[in-house]
């Protein structure tokens, strides 16, 4: 997965420890969260594809698929979060450093 678009270096520079390193920390969590998103939805997807296969899938597979389905969502909306918390925080550095 891409990750997040960075700070031009003339912004990084100005920035002290505790800023470099909250700001490090949102980018790591930005790349771990979308790629768990992306697991989990494909996770879904191929669980799915398989059900659609059987004639009659069990209750304990329909459950199944839903609850990776859910899976999928929430890990969607997690990594929203952290995108969303990344990118204020980086438009808080370009405010306070341009």
């Amino acid at each position: 997965m891409k990750g997040p678009k960075l700070l031009p270096k003339k912004i990084t520079s100005k920035m002290n420890k505790r800023e470099t390193t909250k700001y490090e920390r949102l980018q790591k969590e930005w790349i771990k969260t979308g790629e768990d998103m992306v697991k989990a939805q494909a996770d879904s997807v191929d669980y799915g594809r398989e059900i659609d296969k059987i004639e009659n899938p069990t209750a304990t597979m329909r459950m199944k698929d839903k609850a990776l389905i859910t899976k999928g969502f929430k890990t969607e909306e997690k990594a929203f979060k952290k995108a969303d918390e990344y990118d204020k925080y980086k438009k808080k550095m370009e405010e306070k450093y341009i």
